[in-house]
């Protein structure tokens, strides 16, 4: 066990760790997965960018750090020290696990027709997918947690912070998978819906921050029970994690829109290059009697009948 009577120091982020073998097993799961769909590549003479590997394994590392580390170690003594973890497994690790393309590898290993691929377009996972429900996941799990009395229980007991641990991972893989997947097949429609939805969430995130921010009342009592002599009052601590839920939640919410509007960009240069590819098969073929394709020089726009009266004469 990590010696805890002593206030917080530079060294304790590294020198600090309490297991939760819940995410460590998870880890463990999905480092093997990903080594065995890079081992089937490499068996079928298939390339794959080395800076997916890297990113997965900093993922892999960091989620390592955040669920067993300092922040674990630390984060039934002092709300703040919780609520950071919290925001970094909801955040930014499935971020950085994401950008390794898990989808992408398991689609070029094994098919289209993968079990993962499955799982993803099932109706369940769509529906909890879909940029209307992700805009609230974050106040809803904060609000929770803080207001709700499931933080109590997380901190209180070990088994429960490790499922949570894994069910923000999972949210935050909800949130970051259709923002980065580089096989969306979502329309342009879809994907600018998502990033006005986004322009919102930066609103309805800083609830839960300001009101936690400005409370003078104990919410999660597990912080105000046989507190360390050497840690101030609740109430500062308390303090201090509402501006972090307030201040970061908004601050980690742009890279999300930022995100979105890549996403949408890339989506938009996609279907321009399919419907130019579209037209141009349009403009120098079109089918005579018997079945067999003509060339033509007709200009495409003289046979769209919405702009045949504007560039051209019937």
């Amino acid at each position: 066990m990590p010696d805890l009577d002593h206030p917080v120091r530079l060294a304790d982020l590294v020198a600090q760790w309490r297991p939760d073998w819940l995410s460590a097993g998870v880890l463990v799961a999905a480092t093997v997965a990903y080594v065995l769909a890079r081992r089937r590549l490499r068996g079928q003479r298939r390339t794959w960018p080395w800076p997916r590997d890297a990113g997965f394994a900093l993922g892999v590392l960091l989620a390592g750090w955040v669920t067993c580390g300092f922040l674990q170690a630390r984060g039934s003594q002092l709300m703040w020290v919780w609520m950071s973890q919290i925001l970094l497994l909801l955040l930014v690790v499935p971020v950085v696990l994401v950008t390794a393309q898990p989808l992408a590898l398991a689609r070029t290993a094994y098919g289209s027709g993968n079990g993962m691929a499955r799982l993803l377009r099932s109706r369940p996972v769509r529906v909890l997918g879909h940029p209307a429900l992700t805009l609230l996941y974050v106040p809803l799990v904060t609000g929770l947690l803080v207001f709700g009395g499931l933080g109590n229980l997380t901190v209180r007991s070990a088994p429960a912070g490790w499922a949570l641990h894994v069910v923000l991972l999972g949210i935050g893989a909800a949130i970051a998978l259709p923002l980065l997947d580089v096989d969306d097949r979502r329309t342009s429609l879809a994907v600018g819906a998502a990033v006005a939805l986004s322009t919102v969430e930066l609103l309805i995130d800083a609830i839960p921050g300001i009101v936690l921010r400005l409370e003078t009342h104990l919410e999660v009592a597990a912080f105000g029970l046989h507190r360390p002599t050497w840690s101030p009052s609740w109430l500062p601590d308390q303090q201090t994690a509402g501006a972090i839920l307030w201040t970061v939640a908004e601050l980690l919410d742009l890279p999300f829109l930022v995100l979105a509007i890549r996403q949408w960009i890339r989506v938009e240069r996609r279907e321009a290059v399919r419907i130019d590819a579209e037209l141009d098969r349009a403009a120098i073929a079109s089918p005579d009697g018997g079945g067999e394709v003509t060339a033509t020089s007709r200009p495409w726009w003289l046979d769209d009948p919405s702009l045949r009266g504007r560039y051209g004469r019937d």
